[in-house]
Protein backbone atom coordinates (compact mmCIF):
# COMPACT_ATOMS: atom_id res chain seq x y z
CA UNK A 1 0.00 0.00 0.00
CA UNK A 2 1.38 2.97 -1.36
CA UNK A 3 1.48 6.64 0.75
CA UNK A 4 0.29 9.60 -1.22
CA UNK A 5 3.60 11.75 -2.27
CA UNK A 6 3.66 15.47 -1.33
CA UNK A 7 2.11 16.46 -4.68
CA UNK A 8 -1.33 16.50 -3.11
CA UNK A 9 -0.24 19.19 -0.25
CA UNK A 10 0.76 22.43 -2.07
CA UNK A 11 2.60 23.47 -5.36
CA UNK A 12 6.11 24.00 -4.47
CA UNK A 13 6.18 22.41 -0.97
CA UNK A 14 9.40 21.32 -1.00
CA UNK A 15 10.85 24.59 -1.41
CA UNK A 16 8.63 26.06 1.03
CA UNK A 17 9.67 24.01 3.45
CA UNK A 18 13.87 23.90 2.88
CA UNK A 19 13.69 27.74 3.35
CA UNK A 20 11.12 27.59 6.62
CA UNK A 21 12.73 30.27 8.91
CA UNK A 22 14.00 28.96 12.54
CA UNK A 23 12.75 29.10 16.04
CA UNK A 24 14.84 32.22 16.95
CA UNK A 25 13.68 33.72 13.65
CA UNK A 26 10.05 33.49 14.56
CA UNK A 27 10.26 34.76 18.09
CA UNK A 28 12.21 38.04 16.99
CA UNK A 29 8.55 38.59 15.37
CA UNK A 30 7.64 40.78 18.41
CA UNK A 31 3.88 40.92 17.46
CA UNK A 32 3.73 36.85 17.04
CA UNK A 33 5.96 36.75 20.28
CA UNK A 34 3.21 38.59 22.39
CA UNK A 35 0.53 36.57 20.62
CA UNK A 36 2.53 33.39 21.82
CA UNK A 37 3.11 34.52 25.67
CA UNK A 38 -0.74 35.57 26.30
CA UNK A 39 -1.49 31.85 24.40
CA UNK A 40 0.97 30.30 26.71
CA UNK A 41 -0.10 32.38 30.02
CA UNK A 42 -4.15 31.94 28.89
CA UNK A 43 -3.83 28.20 28.25
CA UNK A 44 -1.71 27.80 31.77
CA UNK A 45 -3.95 29.45 34.00
CA UNK A 46 -7.18 27.97 32.32
CA UNK A 47 -5.25 24.72 32.93
CA UNK A 48 -4.81 25.46 36.39
CA UNK A 49 -8.94 27.01 36.85
CA UNK A 50 -9.76 23.33 35.63
CA UNK A 51 -7.79 21.92 38.65
CA UNK A 52 -9.17 24.12 41.71
CA UNK A 53 -12.85 23.53 40.03
CA UNK A 54 -12.02 19.37 40.14
CA UNK A 55 -10.16 19.52 43.56
CA UNK A 56 -13.79 21.63 44.88
CA UNK A 57 -16.22 19.04 43.35
CA UNK A 58 -14.29 15.90 44.93
CA UNK A 59 -14.61 16.95 48.47
CA UNK A 60 -17.62 15.02 50.12
CA UNK A 61 -20.16 15.11 49.88
CA UNK A 62 -19.61 14.85 45.91
CA UNK A 63 -16.98 12.55 44.37
CA UNK A 64 -15.86 11.44 40.56
CA UNK A 65 -19.43 11.82 39.37
CA UNK A 66 -18.97 14.93 40.04
CA UNK A 67 -15.74 15.84 38.76
CA UNK A 68 -16.93 14.02 35.33
CA UNK A 69 -19.54 16.97 35.27
CA UNK A 70 -16.95 19.63 35.66
CA UNK A 71 -15.35 18.22 32.62
CA UNK A 72 -18.58 18.06 30.74
CA UNK A 73 -19.15 21.73 31.88
CA UNK A 74 -16.15 22.82 29.90
CA UNK A 75 -16.40 20.76 27.36
CA UNK A 76 -19.56 20.92 25.70
CA UNK A 77 -20.26 24.74 25.16
CA UNK A 78 -18.03 24.24 21.69
CA UNK A 79 -20.72 21.85 20.46
CA UNK A 80 -23.29 24.31 19.33
CA UNK A 81 -21.57 27.53 20.06
CA UNK A 82 -18.09 26.86 18.51
CA UNK A 83 -19.54 27.14 14.64
CA UNK A 84 -21.08 29.94 15.08
CA UNK A 85 -18.30 31.45 17.29
CA UNK A 86 -16.27 30.93 14.30
CA UNK A 87 -18.83 32.96 11.79
CA UNK A 88 -18.66 35.73 14.16
CA UNK A 89 -14.95 36.23 14.56
CA UNK A 90 -14.50 35.92 10.66
CA UNK A 91 -16.54 39.11 9.92
CA UNK A 92 -15.02 40.93 13.25
CA UNK A 93 -11.75 42.64 14.65
CA UNK A 94 -9.89 39.78 15.90
CA UNK A 95 -7.60 41.83 18.34
CA UNK A 96 -10.72 42.73 20.05
CA UNK A 97 -12.17 39.61 20.34
CA UNK A 98 -8.43 38.58 22.00
CA UNK A 99 -8.74 41.00 24.74
CA UNK A 100 -12.40 41.03 25.72
CA UNK A 101 -12.49 37.52 25.75
CA UNK A 102 -9.64 37.76 27.78
CA UNK A 103 -10.98 40.28 30.40
CA UNK A 104 -14.52 38.36 30.17
CA UNK A 105 -12.85 35.44 31.32
CA UNK A 106 -11.17 37.35 34.19
CA UNK A 107 -14.60 38.28 35.56
CA UNK A 108 -15.95 34.82 35.14
CA UNK A 109 -13.13 33.60 37.90
CA UNK A 110 -13.43 36.31 40.32
CA UNK A 111 -16.84 34.93 40.60
CA UNK A 112 -16.56 31.45 41.18
CA UNK A 113 -14.24 33.08 44.00
CA UNK A 114 -17.00 34.92 45.41
CA UNK A 115 -19.04 32.00 44.58
CA UNK A 116 -16.60 29.61 46.83
CA UNK A 117 -16.54 32.29 49.64
CA UNK A 118 -20.31 32.21 50.03
CA UNK A 119 -21.31 29.06 49.38
CA UNK A 120 -18.62 25.95 49.00
CA UNK A 121 -21.04 22.92 48.20
CA UNK A 122 -22.99 25.29 45.70
CA UNK A 123 -21.25 23.34 42.60
CA UNK A 124 -23.97 23.51 40.06
CA UNK A 125 -23.17 27.66 39.89
CA UNK A 126 -19.68 26.72 39.68
CA UNK A 127 -20.41 24.71 36.88
CA UNK A 128 -22.28 27.70 35.12
CA UNK A 129 -19.00 29.74 35.65
CA UNK A 130 -17.16 27.20 33.95
CA UNK A 131 -19.66 26.22 31.21
CA UNK A 132 -20.08 30.39 30.53
CA UNK A 133 -15.95 30.64 30.81
CA UNK A 134 -15.61 27.93 28.36
CA UNK A 135 -18.37 30.04 25.99
CA UNK A 136 -15.59 32.78 26.39
CA UNK A 137 -12.96 30.44 24.92
CA UNK A 138 -15.13 29.55 21.38
CA UNK A 139 -14.73 33.21 20.31
CA UNK A 140 -10.75 33.44 21.63
CA UNK A 141 -9.57 29.99 20.36
CA UNK A 142 -10.98 30.76 16.69
CA UNK A 143 -9.53 34.38 16.69
CA UNK A 144 -6.26 33.10 17.67
CA UNK A 145 -5.70 30.35 15.44
CA UNK A 146 -6.76 32.48 12.46
CA UNK A 147 -4.25 35.58 13.55
CA UNK A 148 -1.35 33.79 13.79
CA UNK A 149 -0.82 33.57 10.06
CA UNK A 150 -1.67 37.47 9.70
CA UNK A 151 1.31 37.86 12.44
CA UNK A 152 3.85 35.54 10.40
CA UNK A 153 5.07 35.09 6.80
CA UNK A 154 3.92 31.89 4.90
CA UNK A 155 7.95 30.44 5.85
CA UNK A 156 7.13 30.86 9.45
CA UNK A 157 3.92 29.36 9.77
CA UNK A 158 5.48 25.31 10.45
CA UNK A 159 7.71 26.82 13.46
CA UNK A 160 5.22 29.30 14.65
CA UNK A 161 2.62 26.29 14.70
CA UNK A 162 4.70 23.86 16.44
CA UNK A 163 5.65 26.81 19.32
CA UNK A 164 1.79 26.78 19.81
CA UNK A 165 1.89 23.34 20.23
CA UNK A 166 4.70 23.47 22.38
CA UNK A 167 2.48 25.95 24.96
CA UNK A 168 -0.41 23.97 24.66
CA UNK A 169 1.86 21.02 26.26
CA UNK A 170 3.54 22.97 28.67
CA UNK A 171 0.48 24.73 29.94
CA UNK A 172 -1.29 21.64 30.54
CA UNK A 173 1.63 20.33 32.37
CA UNK A 174 2.41 23.80 34.68
CA UNK A 175 -1.46 24.56 34.82
CA UNK A 176 -2.79 21.50 36.10
CA UNK A 177 0.36 19.57 37.92
CA UNK A 178 2.35 22.39 38.70
CA UNK A 179 0.48 26.00 39.64
CA UNK A 180 -2.16 24.27 41.59
CA UNK A 181 0.32 23.17 44.41
CA UNK A 182 2.61 26.49 44.24
CA UNK A 183 -0.46 28.19 44.94
CA UNK A 184 -1.68 26.02 47.93
CA UNK A 185 2.27 26.53 49.24
CA UNK A 186 2.21 30.06 49.03
CA UNK A 187 -1.44 30.66 50.09
CA UNK A 188 -2.58 29.24 53.18
CA UNK A 189 -6.00 28.77 54.12
CA UNK A 190 -7.07 32.14 56.68
CA UNK A 191 -10.26 33.74 57.79
CA UNK A 192 -11.21 37.19 57.32
CA UNK A 193 -14.55 39.09 58.62
CA UNK A 194 -16.51 41.36 56.44
CA UNK A 195 -19.04 43.45 58.51
CA UNK A 196 -20.42 40.62 60.96
CA UNK A 197 -20.38 37.65 58.99
CA UNK A 198 -16.62 35.63 58.61
CA UNK A 199 -15.51 34.21 55.17
CA UNK A 200 -12.78 31.22 55.19
CA UNK A 201 -10.50 30.97 52.51
CA UNK A 202 -8.69 28.02 51.42
CA UNK A 203 -5.54 27.56 49.18
CA UNK A 204 -7.52 26.07 46.17
CA UNK A 205 -9.68 29.03 46.40
CA UNK A 206 -7.06 31.49 45.67
CA UNK A 207 -6.22 29.86 42.56
CA UNK A 208 -9.14 31.70 40.99
CA UNK A 209 -7.34 35.26 42.63
CA UNK A 210 -3.90 34.04 40.51
CA UNK A 211 -5.91 33.00 37.28
CA UNK A 212 -7.79 36.47 37.14
CA UNK A 213 -4.85 38.28 37.46
CA UNK A 214 -3.17 36.50 35.06
CA UNK A 215 -5.90 36.99 32.68
CA UNK A 216 -5.33 40.73 33.44
CA UNK A 217 -1.71 39.57 31.77
CA UNK A 218 -3.11 38.43 28.94
CA UNK A 219 -5.22 41.54 27.74
CA UNK A 220 -2.29 43.47 28.17
CA UNK A 221 -0.65 41.63 25.93
CA UNK A 222 -2.88 41.78 23.20
CA UNK A 223 -3.17 45.40 23.52
CA UNK A 224 0.25 45.56 23.35
CA UNK A 225 0.38 44.40 19.14
CA UNK A 226 -0.71 47.23 17.17
CA UNK A 227 -3.72 46.87 15.36
CA UNK A 228 -2.60 47.18 12.06
CA UNK A 229 -0.68 43.72 12.50
CA UNK A 230 -4.12 42.32 12.49
CA UNK A 231 -5.02 43.52 9.12
CA UNK A 232 -5.58 41.29 6.09
CA UNK A 233 -4.66 42.57 2.45
CA UNK A 234 -8.45 42.36 1.23
CA UNK A 235 -9.48 44.17 4.76
CA UNK A 236 -6.64 47.02 3.95
CA UNK A 237 -8.04 47.07 0.98
CA UNK A 238 -11.70 47.42 1.58
CA UNK A 239 -11.62 49.63 4.72
CA UNK A 240 -15.10 49.77 5.18
CA UNK A 241 -15.92 46.44 5.53
CA UNK A 242 -16.16 45.94 9.07
CA UNK A 243 -18.05 49.00 9.88
CA UNK A 244 -20.85 47.75 7.15
CA UNK A 245 -20.61 44.03 8.54
CA UNK A 246 -21.46 45.69 12.13
CA UNK A 247 -24.54 46.79 10.32
CA UNK A 248 -25.30 43.95 8.24
CA UNK A 249 -24.80 41.45 11.04
CA UNK A 250 -27.68 43.42 13.00
CA UNK A 251 -31.24 41.77 13.79
CA UNK A 252 -32.69 39.01 12.01
CA UNK A 253 -30.69 39.38 9.30
CA UNK A 254 -27.83 38.28 11.71
CA UNK A 255 -29.02 34.59 12.34
CA UNK A 256 -29.42 34.34 8.63
CA UNK A 257 -25.65 35.43 8.18
CA UNK A 258 -24.22 33.22 11.10
CA UNK A 259 -26.25 30.32 9.20
CA UNK A 260 -24.86 30.66 5.71
CA UNK A 261 -21.30 31.79 7.08
CA UNK A 262 -21.24 28.10 8.99
CA UNK A 263 -22.77 26.27 6.28
CA UNK A 264 -20.17 28.01 3.99
CA UNK A 265 -17.47 26.37 6.39
CA UNK A 266 -18.44 22.94 5.95
CA UNK A 267 -18.88 23.29 2.38
CA UNK A 268 -14.92 24.67 2.42
CA UNK A 269 -13.87 21.94 3.95
CA UNK A 270 -15.78 19.16 2.50
CA UNK A 271 -14.90 20.43 -1.05
CA UNK A 272 -11.21 20.30 -0.26
CA UNK A 273 -10.31 16.33 -0.20
CA UNK A 274 -7.15 17.53 2.41
CA UNK A 275 -8.58 20.11 4.03
CA UNK A 276 -11.50 17.72 5.02
CA UNK A 277 -8.75 14.87 6.36
CA UNK A 278 -6.71 17.62 8.29
CA UNK A 279 -9.89 18.36 10.00
CA UNK A 280 -11.15 15.00 11.00
CA UNK A 281 -7.25 13.78 11.49
CA UNK A 282 -7.08 17.00 13.77
CA UNK A 283 -9.99 16.42 15.55
CA UNK A 284 -9.36 12.45 16.41
CA UNK A 285 -5.29 13.10 17.66
CA UNK A 286 -7.62 15.52 20.42
CA UNK A 287 -10.55 13.20 21.25
CA UNK A 288 -7.30 10.85 21.51
CA UNK A 289 -4.95 13.25 23.94
CA UNK A 290 -8.30 13.49 25.92
CA UNK A 291 -8.68 10.22 26.53
CA UNK A 292 -5.30 9.71 27.17
CA UNK A 293 -5.90 11.65 30.29
CA UNK A 294 -8.96 9.90 31.20
CA UNK A 295 -7.44 6.78 31.15
CA UNK A 296 -3.77 7.73 33.03
CA UNK A 297 -5.36 7.31 36.52
CA UNK A 298 -6.10 3.83 35.41
CA UNK A 299 -3.07 2.44 33.69
CA UNK A 300 -1.25 3.80 36.92
CA UNK A 301 -3.08 1.67 39.36
CA UNK A 302 -4.02 -1.27 37.51
CA UNK A 303 -1.05 -1.55 35.37
CA UNK A 304 1.50 -0.22 37.03
CA UNK A 305 0.14 -0.99 40.59
CA UNK A 306 0.73 2.55 42.02
CA UNK A 307 -1.40 5.14 43.75
CA UNK A 308 -3.42 7.61 41.50
CA UNK A 309 -1.17 10.32 42.46
CA UNK A 310 2.02 8.84 40.67
CA UNK A 311 0.71 10.15 37.02
CA UNK A 312 3.41 12.14 36.37
CA UNK A 313 5.01 8.62 35.30
CA UNK A 314 2.88 8.96 32.48
CA UNK A 315 2.42 12.22 31.95
CA UNK A 316 5.82 13.59 31.95
CA UNK A 317 7.46 11.17 29.19
CA UNK A 318 4.61 11.22 27.01
CA UNK A 319 4.98 15.51 26.92
CA UNK A 320 8.95 15.42 27.01
CA UNK A 321 8.21 13.49 23.88
CA UNK A 322 6.04 15.49 22.16
CA UNK A 323 7.57 18.65 23.46
CA UNK A 324 11.49 17.17 22.00
CA UNK A 325 9.79 16.31 18.61
CA UNK A 326 7.67 19.70 18.09
CA UNK A 327 11.15 21.65 18.79
CA UNK A 328 12.56 19.50 15.86
CA UNK A 329 9.43 18.98 13.67
CA UNK A 330 10.77 21.41 11.33
CA UNK A 331 13.40 18.99 10.04
CA UNK A 332 11.11 15.97 10.56
CA UNK A 333 9.15 17.82 7.83
CA UNK A 334 11.60 18.59 5.36
CA UNK A 335 12.89 15.08 5.42
CA UNK A 336 10.08 12.70 5.60
CA UNK A 337 6.95 15.29 4.18
CA UNK A 338 3.82 15.63 6.32
CA UNK A 339 1.59 13.11 4.79
CA UNK A 340 4.21 10.37 5.38
CA UNK A 341 5.16 11.28 8.75
CA UNK A 342 1.49 11.62 9.94
CA UNK A 343 0.90 8.05 8.52
CA UNK A 344 3.89 6.95 10.65
CA UNK A 345 2.82 8.94 13.50
CA UNK A 346 -0.62 7.08 13.04
CA UNK A 347 1.04 3.62 13.09
CA UNK A 348 3.96 4.62 16.19
CA UNK A 349 0.81 5.69 18.36
CA UNK A 350 -0.77 2.23 17.73
CA UNK A 351 1.99 0.12 18.19
CA UNK A 352 2.45 1.80 21.04
CA UNK A 353 -0.71 1.49 22.96
CA UNK A 354 -0.68 -2.11 21.96
CA UNK A 355 3.32 -2.65 24.06
CA UNK A 356 1.89 -0.92 26.70
CA UNK A 357 -0.48 -4.04 27.89
CA UNK A 358 2.44 -6.23 26.89
CA UNK A 359 4.79 -4.82 28.92
CA UNK A 360 2.50 -5.45 32.29
CA UNK A 361 2.46 -9.23 30.93
CA UNK A 362 6.12 -9.30 29.92
CA UNK A 363 7.15 -8.01 34.00
CA UNK A 364 4.71 -10.75 35.33
CA UNK A 365 6.75 -13.90 32.89
CA UNK A 366 10.30 -12.25 33.68
CA UNK A 367 9.47 -11.44 37.36
CA UNK A 368 6.52 -12.76 39.30
CA UNK A 369 7.38 -11.42 42.23
CA UNK A 370 7.36 -7.70 40.92
CA UNK A 371 6.05 -7.02 37.66
CA UNK A 372 5.93 -4.04 36.56
CA UNK A 373 7.37 -2.67 39.81
CA UNK A 374 10.86 -4.03 38.71
CA UNK A 375 12.92 -1.26 37.36
CA UNK A 376 13.49 -2.33 33.69
CA UNK A 377 9.42 -2.66 32.91
CA UNK A 378 9.42 0.32 34.42
CA UNK A 379 12.24 2.23 32.36
CA UNK A 380 10.54 0.58 29.15
CA UNK A 381 6.99 1.87 30.17
CA UNK A 382 9.35 5.27 30.48
CA UNK A 383 10.82 4.87 27.31
CA UNK A 384 7.23 3.85 25.19
CA UNK A 385 5.31 6.81 26.40
CA UNK A 386 8.00 9.05 25.02
CA UNK A 387 7.52 7.57 21.94
CA UNK A 388 4.07 8.05 22.28
CA UNK A 389 4.68 11.70 22.60
CA UNK A 390 7.01 12.22 19.94
CA UNK A 391 4.26 9.97 17.53
CA UNK A 392 1.74 12.43 18.66
CA UNK A 393 3.57 15.31 17.66
CA UNK A 394 4.44 13.83 14.21
CA UNK A 395 0.71 13.52 13.57
CA UNK A 396 -0.47 16.93 15.30
CA UNK A 397 1.72 19.72 14.07
CA UNK A 398 1.90 18.64 10.42
CA UNK A 399 -1.93 18.38 10.12
CA UNK A 400 -2.30 21.26 11.64
CA UNK A 401 -0.08 23.35 9.17
CA UNK A 402 -1.87 21.88 6.68
CA UNK A 403 -5.17 22.83 8.08
CA UNK A 404 -3.78 26.60 8.09
CA UNK A 405 -2.43 26.23 4.14
CA UNK A 406 -5.87 24.96 2.54
CA UNK A 407 -8.18 26.85 5.01
CA UNK A 408 -9.09 30.38 2.66
CA UNK A 409 -8.06 33.63 4.76
CA UNK A 410 -11.42 34.18 4.36
CA UNK A 411 -12.93 31.50 5.87
CA UNK A 412 -10.33 30.18 8.40
CA UNK A 413 -11.89 30.91 11.51
CA UNK A 414 -14.92 29.03 10.45
CA UNK A 415 -12.66 26.07 9.76
CA UNK A 416 -11.01 26.40 13.09
CA UNK A 417 -13.75 26.39 15.04
CA UNK A 418 -15.84 23.44 12.99
CA UNK A 419 -12.80 21.53 13.44
CA UNK A 420 -13.00 22.25 17.11
CA UNK A 421 -16.23 21.59 17.42
CA UNK A 422 -16.03 18.11 15.56
CA UNK A 423 -13.64 17.42 18.54
CA UNK A 424 -15.49 18.46 21.32
CA UNK A 425 -18.45 16.60 20.02
CA UNK A 426 -16.67 13.62 19.54
CA UNK A 427 -14.72 13.56 23.04
CA UNK A 428 -17.90 13.08 25.32
CA UNK A 429 -19.28 9.95 23.92
CA UNK A 430 -15.36 8.57 23.55
CA UNK A 431 -14.76 9.59 27.53
CA UNK A 432 -18.07 8.02 28.35
CA UNK A 433 -17.75 4.70 26.25
CA UNK A 434 -14.36 4.11 27.49
CA UNK A 435 -14.77 4.66 30.80
CA UNK A 436 -17.96 2.50 31.06
CA UNK A 437 -15.99 0.05 28.85
CA UNK A 438 -13.20 -0.11 31.31
CA UNK A 439 -15.24 -0.74 34.44
CA UNK A 440 -17.30 -3.57 32.92
CA UNK A 441 -14.69 -5.51 30.84
CA UNK A 442 -11.43 -4.11 31.33
CA UNK A 443 -8.23 -1.74 30.43
CA UNK A 444 -6.29 -4.44 27.88
CA UNK A 445 -9.20 -5.16 25.77
CA UNK A 446 -9.99 -1.24 25.17
CA UNK A 447 -6.32 -0.63 24.38
CA UNK A 448 -6.54 -3.29 21.63
CA UNK A 449 -9.92 -1.25 20.53
CA UNK A 450 -7.85 2.00 20.43
CA UNK A 451 -5.10 0.70 18.35
CA UNK A 452 -7.61 -1.26 15.63
CA UNK A 453 -9.12 2.35 15.31
CA UNK A 454 -5.95 3.88 14.89
CA UNK A 455 -4.79 1.66 12.46
CA UNK A 456 -8.52 1.77 10.49
CA UNK A 457 -8.14 5.67 10.22
CA UNK A 458 -4.88 5.60 9.00
CA UNK A 459 -6.36 3.00 6.40
CA UNK A 460 -8.82 5.20 5.74
CA UNK A 461 -6.71 8.23 5.13
CA UNK A 462 -4.07 6.90 2.93
CA UNK A 463 -6.93 6.08 0.47
CA UNK A 464 -9.17 8.95 1.14
CA UNK A 465 -6.53 11.98 0.02
CA UNK A 466 -5.06 9.60 -3.16
CA UNK A 467 -8.05 11.30 -4.73
CA UNK A 468 -6.47 14.89 -3.86
CA UNK A 469 -3.45 14.04 -5.66
CA UNK A 470 -4.84 16.45 -8.79
CA UNK A 471 -6.67 18.85 -6.33
CA UNK A 472 -4.87 22.30 -5.80
CA UNK A 473 -7.48 24.82 -5.13
CA UNK A 474 -10.75 24.68 -3.76
CA UNK A 475 -13.99 25.74 -5.75
CA UNK A 476 -16.28 26.67 -2.96
CA UNK A 477 -13.79 28.61 -1.20
CA UNK A 478 -12.63 30.76 -4.83
CA UNK A 479 -16.71 31.33 -5.32
CA UNK A 480 -17.10 32.38 -1.66
CA UNK A 481 -13.78 34.95 -1.77
CA UNK A 482 -15.15 36.17 -4.97
CA UNK A 483 -18.66 36.83 -3.35
CA UNK A 484 -17.20 38.61 -0.43
CA UNK A 485 -14.98 40.49 -2.85
CA UNK A 486 -17.85 41.53 -4.93
CA UNK A 487 -19.94 42.34 -1.46
CA UNK A 488 -16.74 44.73 -0.62
CA UNK A 489 -16.56 46.02 -3.25
CA UNK A 490 -20.37 46.91 -3.65
CA UNK A 491 -19.94 48.63 -0.42
CA UNK A 492 -17.08 50.96 -0.98
CA UNK A 493 -19.16 51.99 -4.45
CA UNK A 494 -22.54 52.21 -2.34
CA UNK A 495 -19.79 54.26 0.56
CA UNK A 496 -18.46 56.75 -2.09
CA UNK A 497 -21.78 57.13 -3.88
CA UNK A 498 -22.77 58.53 -0.31
CA UNK A 499 -19.61 60.49 0.28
Amino acid sequence: MSIPTEQAEKPANTEQQANMASFRHVLKNRNFLLLWMAQLISLTILNAANFGLIVLVNRPPNGAFMAGLAIIAFTLPAIPFSAIAGAIVDRIDKRRVLWVSNLLRMGTMLLMFVTVLLDRSNVWTLFGLMFLTSLIGQFFIPAEGSSIPLLVGERELMPALSLFNISMTLSQAIGFLVLGSVVAKLFPAFSFALGSRTFHVESTDMLFVIVALFYIVCVGLILAIPKQAFNEDHINKHKHRHETDGAYAAGTQALHTLWRDMVTGWKIVRADRLLFFSVIQLSLVGVLMQLIGELAGTFVQQVLNRPPEDMSIILTPAAVGLVGASVLMTRFVEKVGRIRLTVIGFIALAAGFILLPGLEWLGHWINPAHGTQSLGILLGVIVVLCVLGVAMACVNIPTQTLMQERAPESGRARVLSLQFMLYSAGTIPVLLFAGAFTTLIGFTPLIFIVSASLLAFCWWGIHYIKGADAQQTNPVAEEEQKHQDHESQAEIDAHEDVG
